[in-house]
């Protein structure tokens, strides 16, 4: 777990490179404002075993997620749903594929490189 965990903080800076370059900032400026280093990592892990009535499920309600960036590594089952332009679309998600959702506190990020 841990050098998975090694992995996603890797992944997630190229990440932040990517973005601070795609808003015309130094390629570390993100990682550098939030303070990276020393930062919280947090692991979740879901299973969601296929449902034999999935019309009868009820599923996650609709959220937001809370922290920087959410890296999602989706089975065969699916379900995973995003808002966009007001309407709730399916993920179909690429096979051994990472699925990346900017969060809530990447979005309050002070821009002023």
């Amino acid at each position: 777990m841990w050098e998975y965990c090694e992995k996603v903080r890797e992944v997630t800076k190229v990440l932040l490179g990517g973005i601070s370059q795609g808003l015309g900032l130094e390629e570390c400026y993100l990682e550098k404002t939030l303070e990276m280093k020393p930062g919280f990592q947090f692991f979740f892990a879901n299973y969601y075993p296929c449902c034999p009535q999935p019309e009868l499920a009820l599923g996650m309600p609709p959220h937001s997620d809370h922290g920087l960036l959410t890296l999602i590594i989706q089975n065969q089952v699916g379900g995973l749903q995003v808002q966009h332009q007001g309407k709730w679309i399916h993920v179909n998600a690429l096979p051994n594929s990472l699925l990346v959702n900017i969060d809530d506190h990447l979005e309050l990020v002070k821009l002023s490189g």
